[in-house]
């Protein structure tokens, strides 16, 4: 499976870094995983894959050292829907690929397979046995219209936005396939989940 740039450049690579990380203790997005802030192994992975980029942020002093455009909510104190709603105003193409600025591992090859994917959709996520993960996900502009009302009602839940949008859901067995594990999936919400990944990474896992 091609793990290079992608032939398209109608998809933005998307991190939303808005987070209070208030399960952590202090801003997740720096903390370090083996020397380097967080948030920069998901910039690397998302920079070899996308020619556009964008960051999502209301503290954009803290980030400025990735190097990556910056924007802000529209919708403030309304979580990661409003970071979407954001990113999609704000991008050239037809599409974006969401991710939290939490999942360091994430998966070049899953990122891709979800990009690549065909068929009337609105949201493509993967939709594993334990259930959706919105922050991994290619969201098409055609959202924009239901993300929008439920904000400006101030229904910030991201699961019953899915509930009204047309969905490509990728099953676990899917993601599997294409990546051979779930470590895409593993974000730091607490200091224990960080110590986690890296005894995993060392062995000790």
């Amino acid at each position: 499976m091609p793990t290079g740039p992608l032939e398209t450049e109608d998809t933005t690579g998307v991190i939303l870094a808005g987070g209070a990380s208030s399960r952590f203790g202090s801003n997740k997005a720096l903390a370090l995983l083996h020397g380097t802030p967080i948030i920069r192994h998901v910039a690397s992975t998302l920079e070899k894959l996308f020619p556009h980029r964008l960051l999502v942020t209301n503290s954009p002093d803290t980030y400025r050292f990735l190097g990556w455009p910056m924007i802000g909510d529209i919708h403030a104190d309304s979580g990661p829907l409003a970071g979407i709603h954001a990113a999609l105003l704000n991008i050239g193409g037809t599409q974006a690929f969401v991710a939290g600025c939490d999942m360091p591992r994430i998966d070049s090859r899953l990122i891709a397979h979800l990009c690549r994917l065909s068929g009337d959709w609105d949201v493509a996520l993967p939709w594993l046995d334990t259930g959706p993960e919105p922050l991994c996900a290619v969201y098409r502009t055609s959202c924009l219209p239901v993300i929008t009302r439920q904000l400006q009602e101030k229904q910030g839940k991201i699961r019953l936005t899915l509930d009204m949008l047309r969905l490509r859901k990728v099953s676990q067995a899917e993601v599997l396939a294409v990546t051979g594990d779930l470590t895409s999936f593993h974000n730091i919400n607490r200091t224990t989940d960080l110590q986690q990944l890296l005894d995993r990474e060392n062995g000790r896992g």
